[in-house]
């Protein structure tokens, strides 16, 4: 039977039909890579301009008012549908690999050598090119440091070479599987470890109001001030407009009513959820590896790298964990339906798939960029490892993720029907990715080359490793599925560094990639024990290098008793949100419906015993003109006679800013300056 792979190959080649063999999966994973690419790019160079116009087009929208700092950014259709594109490349590679061992392609073993050996070196090359031009920058344009320095190359690299040489003395090699044999001491010993240690990294999460400043940063105004919305009186998804966790925000509210909606209080639950999802990944590690201590060797390292960042602002260093949109608020539901879907892959529960696709629902509900990739990870990873055999079990899979993602819908449009007496509106669901997407809100062009290169080629070559597995039946189907999951999910993810591909997303990526890359290390030490640690690839010692790497951010773990100081230290008090209360508290009472469209102003508005009926966190958060319209109609119906804004700067880039737009479609509608007072305006309707 002709194949696709007869005809690359010359005819005198293949006219040695007696020479020729199968090919194994993996060897047709690696001759395939090189077509593929090929195709991918053809698709994505020409694809993208009309793909981009028919999908991304951002219609008669755009950002505004035009010029405003705080509406930087434009459309970029093209490269959204190239991405798009892009993550559909590794499925073609995983169907090639697929088709074509079921079709029993053949090679002669000359020619599958060379095309292997040459593909793998080509990948290998391309990648250790884009380690050292890594091409990470500020989200002004400017360069910024490498992720990854040359120091901790250098030690990466002493590390694998130290560990393969230990490893290949088969004394060694038995002490290490005794010492990493599971019991119920090494079990207990090994989640008493990793709860400590992730414990001592969260430190860093807690703030206090002194330590962040006159406008409490790391976005907190938008994350912690949509739970005081919620105290407030606001609904999301219905009168509130939330940017980052549509759900959240409920039980967040409940810690609020029981504790005080302080800042420490904040924070403190945010780091007990980033607990909780940091520890459900260390849980799918010990499934994969079945060993406690081989599952905290993996997390220790996955842990620090998660952590990496290096910009800095007064309060510290923000990093990917000190900020809450992107833990818990991104990751903490993505990581849960991981857990999820290990335990139903390794026989536990839930074995009910709709409770996993319902999970799932919620997670994707909650925040629509990792949630979805997260819930489509988990269907990928089940049919992987459970394919349906026939059309009845093929409509039962599809009935039971229907009934768990309805179920999911049908819970949010109860809560929002109970509280409000309306139900959601799904326009709000896909509000903010839409801006930042179709809009291209604060976006960024996309470099052709860089470490972002290194995240896409992890990530397929997980999917193309369970593709590998899958084709030819391997064992230990957890370990298929997973792979699968992981590059799933770091793809689709993936689309949220492309909108604004600066220093910030790339370290918010690395947990993702680190994720992947722990999987596919499994995968390599498993292969190399097998082989007693001889006859490695120039990918396996890719992998174990990349994991180095990983390792060799540990040592920038934050010691206790410096975070305690930092914790301690005596700083006079914040002044901001202190002058607003002062200004507004005064010429209000209690109950009364205002609009504080500053930052905090929901808090605010809920220890002034106010009603915010703004539908927005603050004017940064109103960047349409459709947005104004929202909340000038909120104005009109609630009846609101006093509106409170900041003062705009001009040229100043400042978190809270209002353009003086804004202020005059307000003027327009009957509002009229009545005050001023610290940067705050007062604006009255008569």
């Amino acid at each position: 039977m002709s194949t696709v792979a007869d005809r690359l190959v010359p005819s005198s080649a293949a006219s040695a039909g007696s020479r020729r063999r199968p090919l194994a999966p993996a060897e047709l994973a690696w001759i395939a890579v090189a077509p593929c690419t090929a195709l991918a790019v053809a698709a994505i160079v020409l694809l993208g301009p009309p793909l981009g116009h028919l999908l991304f087009a951002p219609g008669s929208d755009a950002l505004w008012p035009a010029g405003w700092w705080g509406t930087t950014g434009h459309a970029e259709p093209t490269k959204h549908a190239r991405y798009l594109v892009a993550v559909l490349a590794p499925i073609v590679l995983a169907a090639v690999v697929l088709v074509g061992s079921r079709r029993g392609a053949a090679l002669p073993p000359r020619i599958v050598r060379a095309l292997t050996l040459t593909s793998q070196a080509a990948v290998v090359a391309c990648v250790v090119a884009l380690l050292l031009h890594q091409n990470v920058r500020y989200n002004v344009g400017q360069p910024a440091p490498p992720v990854f320095g040359l120091v901790s190359a250098v030690v990466a690299a002493a590390l694998v070479l130290t560990g393969i040489l230990a490893l290949r003395r088969h004394t060694v090699a038995a002490r290490v599987a005794e010492l990493v044999r599971e019991t119920p001491a090494r079990r207990a010993g090994a989640l008493a470890i990793a709860v400590v240690l992730t414990a001592i990294w969260l430190l860093k999460v807690l703030m206090t109001d002194d330590l962040t400043g006159d406008l409490a940063g790391l976005n907190l105004p938008f994350t912690m001030n949509d739970a005081s919305a919620v105290l407030n009186g606001r609904t999301p998804l219905v009168d509130y407009h939330a940017i980052y966790a549509k759900l959240l925000p409920y039980p967040t509210a409940l810690v609020f009513a029981a504790f005080g909606s302080t800042i420490f209080i904040f924070t403190l639950w945010m780091a007990i959820l980033d607990l909780l999802a940091l520890l459900a990944v260390y849980a799918v590690f010990r499934l994969v590896t079945r060993s406690s201590l081989l599952a905290l060797a993996l997390f220790a390292p996955f842990l620090a790298t998660t952590d990496l960042g290096d910009a800095r602002i007064s309060a510290g260093a923000i990093s990917p964990l000190t900020f809450p949109a992107m833990w818990p608020m991104r990751y903490g539901g993505a990581y849960l339906m991981a857990w999820l879907t290990a335990r139903q892959l390794a026989g536990h529960r839930p074995r009910q798939l709709w409770v996993l696709f319902f999970v799932g629902g919620l997670v994707a509900i909650d925040n629509l960029e990792f949630g979805v990739g997260a819930l489509l990870a988990t269907l990928v990873a089940l049919l992987c490892t459970r394919p349906p055999r026939s059309a009845r079990a093929a409509l039962k899979l599809a009935g039971q993720f229907a009934a768990g993602v309805l179920g999911a819908i049908a819970i949010v449009c109860l809560l929002t029907l109970a509280r409000t007496g309306r139900l959601p509106d799904p326009g709000l669901v896909v509000e903010w990715p839409r801006i930042f997407t179709k809009l291209g809100w604060f976006s960024m062009p996309l470099p052709a080359m860089g470490l972002h290169l290194v995240f896409y080629a992890t990530f397929a070559a997980a999917i193309g490793a369970a593709a590998v597995r899958l084709a030819r039946r391997a064992d230990d189907a957890l370990l298929t599925g997973m792979l699968a999951w992981s590059g799933v999910f770091g793809l689709l993810a993936g689309g949220y560094f492309v909108g604004r591909p600066d220093t910030y997303k790339i370290d918010g990526m690395l947990s993702a990639w680190c994720f992947a890359l722990a999987l596919l290390t499994v995968l390599v030490i498993r292969t190399l024990t097998a082989q007693s640690w001889r006859r490695l690839t120039a990918p396996q010692l890719l992998v174990l290098f990349g994991f180095g790497l990983a390792v060799c951010s540990l040592p920038r773990i934050s010691l206790p008793q410096n975070q305690i100081a930092r914790l301690t230290k005596p700083l006079p008090p914040p002044t901001y949100e202190a002058a607003v209360r002062a200004f507004v508290k005064p010429r209000t009472h209690p109950g009364e419906a205002v609009a504080l469209l500053v930052p905090m102003g929901h808090r605010i508005a809920q220890d002034l015993r106010l009603r915010n009926v703004s539908p927005y966190a603050f004017m940064n958060a109103v960047v349409t003109q459709a947005q104004m319209r929202t909340l000038v109609d909120t104005l009109r119906r609630e009846h609101v006679r006093r509106v409170y804004t900041a003062e705009p700067h001009s040229g100043l880039r400042q978190e809270g800013d209002t353009a003086v737009e804004q202020l005059t479609w307000l003027a327009y509608v009957g509002y009229r300056r009545t005050a001023t007072r610290s940067g705050v305006v007062e604006l009255t309707r008569r």
